[in-house]
């Protein structure tokens, strides 16, 4: 028997690209690493690299037979999966037009990209819910939500993929396992090469088509595939890592070169809005555990007298375009830069029936939850462009993406946040400014906690509404906003995250919590 580190982490079509750089960054992360390939003396030869706690193995994932036999074998070895990682695929090798299309090919590219995936998943996933707990991760593709011309039958089966990852993550949650799903954009891979070198692709016509103004790294891909695997409260979530393509709806060049990748210091300085209680807190004490300089700006002069020591606090009205101006001059003139803004000060909207509802208090909660949030990065990102750039990460809500009654001024500027997040990453690319947004479901926050008190949500009914059957965890959001602020989001840009345990995927009738 193998001694096993931490966990065993099970990756298809892993000999090359996505799939090689994924099992380095698990290996890297001390997991035990299993490389399954169709191409299985590769596969054992790259694991042999890795290290003796690593293995390869043959395996087909068109085939059930070969699903089979090569689980069996794995299981045999380790025992366990704890993690399974569904990357194995192929493209279109002509582009050719829909109408020409021979319906064998679009029926074996299925085959492999979905039947596959589902295979996996459903074999893997019998041991996983024999224990109670693991991880599946389905590397899907931008292709499932944007259409690219004669790639057809791949955008159908990268699609499926992400109707799958949803419905497997709804029903298998309650059960310990999360299903997630990482969307690559243009990644410099063998099988893009290939297609530059058929002349399917044009690289420089690509590069512009994408603000960040380069395809991506597999080492990029990998890093966000390993974050999903360990984020406990996402499930049956999508993790676009495209550069900003799917963000960006200009007619012309997105970017004229490559964006400079933002230079952030360590120890860094972060600033976070609403940062004195709730998520915010959260947010500052890890970037604080982390050895960051953390500057904390909230309108409660109360909450600020309790942050930490080593936390700096200051008074802030959002809503005061003056002071924010004024704050913000303050903090470069004594630190010279910022490196992160965490965009996370908001308020719930009074939860008033519509036509009773004034205009003045609708507009009270767009003050707040929109027009502060983008005053707020305009005056960060001044400071970042006159540095080396920087990282922006605003919260959004599930709330963004679906409708709420009585609170239509907090639903719609949390969408506003998401294309906000959306236009200012297409437009601050070139200026070496990454901008994200984080959407929380439901999380045990003080503000959560007093709509259950007052009787306005019932906590009992959210965590039967939501797949994995409990409320988020600020800290939970915290390790979302990290990482969209680390090296090892280098690729996103223009994303939304979406946190919730399962809540904006379920469709169905009835609580989510409790099927069976």
């Amino acid at each position: 028997m193998t001694s096993i580190s931490r966990r065993v982490v099970l990756i298809t079509g892993a000999a090359s690209g996505i799939g090689l750089a994924a099992a380095r960054a698990f290996s890297q992360a001390e997991d035990s690493v299993i490389l399954s390939d169709i191409d299985g003396s590769l596969a054992i030869k790259q694991a042999e690299k890795l290290g003796p706690s690593h293995m390869g193995i043959k395996l087909d994932v068109a085939q059930e037979s070969s699903v089979n036999d090569a689980i069996a074998a794995i299981l045999s070895r380790y025992g366990r999966i704890d993690v399974l990682i569904n990357n194995a695929g192929i493209v279109d090798p002509k582009g050719t037009p829909a109408i020409n299309k021979d319906l064998n090919e679009v029926e074996h590219i299925l085959r492999v990209n979905l039947e596959g995936c589902y295979t996996m998943a459903r074999v893997v996933g019998q041991s996983m819910l024999q224990r109670g707990q693991g991880v599946i991760v389905n590397v899907a593709s931008m292709a499932g939500v944007m259409a690219i011309p004669g790639r057809t039958a791949y955008s159908m089966s990268k699609g499926a993929v992400l109707g799958f990852t949803r419905a497997l993550a709804c029903e298998w949650a309650a059960k310990g396992i999360r299903v997630n799903a990482v969307l690559p954009g243009y990644v410099a891979t063998e099988i893009v090469r290939s297609l530059v070198e058929n002349q399917q692709v044009e690289t420089r016509q690509v590069n512009r088509r994408i603000p960040l103004g380069r395809m991506a790294e597999p080492e990029e891909i990998a890093e966000p595939i390993v974050w999903a695997a360990s984020n406990t409260y996402l499930t049956g979530s999508q993790i676009t890592v495209d550069g900003g393509y799917h963000a960006y709806g200009g007619s012309g060049p997105a970017s004229m070169e490559t964006a400079p990748s933002p230079q952030i210091q360590t120890p860094s300085i972060v600033v976070v809005t609403g940062g004195a209680k709730g998520i915010g807190a959260a947010v500052a004490r890890h970037y604080s555990e982390a050895g960051a300089q953390v500057i904390v700006l909230d309108n409660d002069p109360n909450a600020l007298s309790t942050i930490p020591d080593s936390q700096i606090g200051m008074l802030l009205d959002v809503t005061n375009p003056v002071a924010i101006e004024q704050t913000f001059t303050t903090i470069a003139n004594r630190f010279k830069t910022i490196d992160i803004l965490v965009n996370n000060a908001a308020v719930a909207d009074p939860f008033i029936a519509t036509a009773e509802q004034t205009l003045t208090q609708f507009q009270a909660g767009i003050a707040v939850n929109l027009v502060a949030p983008f005053s707020v990065a305009q005056a960060a990102a001044r400071i970042m462009m006159n540095h080396s750039g920087g990282a922006i990460i605003n919260l959004a809500s599930i709330a963004a993406f679906g409708g709420l009654p009585k609170r239509n001024s907090y639903c719609a500027a949390k969408n506003g946040v998401v294309m906000m997040t959306r236009s200012l990453a297409c437009e601050w690319a070139s200026s070496g400014i990454r901008v994200n947004a984080v959407a929380p479901g439901y999380i045990e926050t003080p503000g959560v906690e007093a709509l259950n008190t007052a009787g306005i949500r019932s906590s009992e009914a959210i965590r039967r509404r939501t797949p994995m059957g409990r409320l988020g965890q600020a800290d939970e959001i915290a390790d979302a906003i990290a990482f969209l602020g680390s090296k090892k989001s280098s690729y996103i840009t223009g994303s939304v995250i979406v946190v919730d345990g399962g809540w904006s995927a379920f469709g169905d009738s009835g609580d989510a919590s409790q099927l069976d």
